[in-house]
Order: structure tokens, then sequence, then C-alpha cells
């Protein structure tokens, strides 16, 4: 009965994953230089984010995008578009802004006027980081 029950509790361990499963809030997630602004992040999400407009990140629950990608790249080095990109969650939470079931977004329009946005409440899910691997490739 002991090594019943060791076998199935050995199985049961097994099963059960001991890291969370990656997410992301985008669809698709870029990066890239403006000179005179700097670094930029963007992104989407078609089903949350207006398809017409461009939108660059201006937080992300509360941080703001220029500590976001400074203290991702002093953490990551090179790496960190990919950290962003396919490991946001693990990113973000390393830099002290744990991401739960879903996200607060500041956003910047860039398309026709210029326009910051808040977005409450968006779903982080495994979806929508399959879509950002099928579109791109930043951990080459």
């Amino acid at each position: 009965m002991k090594k019943l029950l060791s076998a199935l509790i050995f199985t049961c361990l097994l099963a059960t994953p001991t890291v969370a499963q990656e997410r992301s809030p985008f669809t698709n997630i870029n990066f890239g230089l403006f000179l005179g602004w700097g670094n930029y992040i963007k992104v989407e999400n078609w089903q949350y984010f207006d398809e017409d407009k461009t939108h660059f990140i201006v937080e992300v629950n509360g941080k703001g995008y220029k500590e976001i990608i400074k203290e991702a790249k002093a953490l990551y080095g090179k790496a960190w578009k990919c950290q962003m990109a396919e490991h946001f969650t693990e990113t973000m939470a390393s830099l002290g802004v744990p991401i739960g079931e879903t996200v607060d977004l500041k956003l910047y329009l860039f398309d026709f006027g210029h326009e910051v946005i808040e977005l409450k409440g968006i779903p982080v899910t495994e979806e929508n980081l399959e879509e950002i691997q099928f579109e791109t490739n930043h951990c080459s």
C-alpha cells in the first residue's frame, strides 16, 4: 500500500507544473529607437486595441516604459527583447511588477493625433504569447 501511495504522489508531482506558464497581454511586440525620443516598445492586441492605430507602451501596471527598458537591459543584456517578448510575466516580475491574470496598461497612440489612453484589466493569456511566437523572432 505504501508503494502504491508513493507511486501515486510521485506521478502527481511529475504532472504538476512547477513554473507558471508564460503569458502575454499582447499579440505582437516590437522594439525600436526614435531619434530624440529614445527606445520604444510597440505593442498590439487586436481584440482590445484599435488595429488602425500604432500603440506604444507608456506604463505597465504603473511602471514606466523607460524604467522597464533600462532595468530589462541591465538584467538581461542583449537578450532583453527576447525576455520582454516571450517571457513577459517572468521579466516583469523580475523588474518588481508581478503580472496576474490581467494587466493595466497606459498606451501612447501615435496615429491620427497624439493621445495617451489607459486600459484596465487586459487579459494576459497563453494564446497571445503564441501569436507573438508565431509573428516575431526576438529570441534568435
